[in-house]
């Protein structure tokens, strides 16, 4: 089945997004890669802006389609934790130059850019926070500071990004993601 153009566009984007910056990322680069004329562009964003944020919208979909707010509901702490795990390595695994760029080249984004993808942080950090606060409220945590916890796994989380997409470290994300749970839940302690 043959793509729509606008999906044809996302795509390039992050190639060249990825390859050139988003400040040096040009939009006749993209229509080149997406095999379109540069005015079809601007046929469905309006700026290169709004490319890069729909870019990431796009991108955000796919890593949170695994999270059936729901269903996550019925689950354990630690059992969300694998999820929250497992999908940010497949993520990082499976689109490494959207991942590179994010959370290496994030110094280059202006500041509207920047409180764009801060406001999507503190979303998903808030969401880490419920998933605390219901964890201690249903007694499968200690009672803890919930802003401390978020830090620790966000962190973990994050700290994911560049073995993964700059060292190429091939490591199943089922086993990684228990192995990482486990340790968050038991400590290191023998």
């Amino acid at each position: 089945m043959k793509k729509a153009k606008r999906e044809l566009i996302l795509e390039a984007a992050v190639h060249v997004f990825s390859s050139k910056g988003y400040h040096n990322a040009r939009m006749e680069e993209i229509a080149a890669v997406a095999g379109i004329g540069k005015g079809t562009i601007y046929e469905y964003f309006s700026s290169k802006l709004q490319l890069f944020q729909d870019m990431l919208n796009k991108s955000l979909q796919v890593y949170y389609q695994n999270f059936n707010p729901e269903e996550m509901k019925q689950l354990s702490v630690e059992q969300r934790l694998r999820i929250i795990f497992e999908t940010h390595i497949k993520f990082c695994r499976d689109n490494k130059e959207l991942t590179r760029l994010v959370f290496w080249d994030s110094d280059i984004f202006d500041e509207e850019l920047r409180d764009w993808i801060y406001t999507q942080r503190q979303e998903k950090e808030e969401r880490v926070v419920e998933i605390i606060q219901e964890g201690i409220a249903r007694g499968e945590l200690r009672e803890l500071d919930p802003m401390l916890v978020k830090v620790l796994l966000t962190g973990s989380v994050a700290a994911m990004w560049a073995p993964i997409t700059l060292d190429g470290w091939e490591t199943a994300p089922e086993e990684l993601a228990h192995d990482v749970t486990d340790i968050l839940m038991n400590g290191l302690k023998k």
